[in-house]
């Protein structure tokens, strides 16, 4: 009778990122650049309005 294995197994595999990237990078930096245009927009809007 074979024994299950007693530690898990290290390899991880990664997911794929969302289907608009190639890679989990350019899918954080798209993210990190909205931030700092929604930001910006933010700033710009207060600026402009008070």
């Amino acid at each position: 009778m074979a024994e299950p294995d007693k530690q898990p197994s290290t390899h991880l595999e990664e997911e794929p990122p969302p289907p608009l990237f190639k890679t989990w990078g350019q899918m954080y930096a798209f993210v990190l650049i909205m931030h700092a245009i929604i930001i910006s927009l933010f700033y710009w809007f207060t600026v402009s309005y008070s």
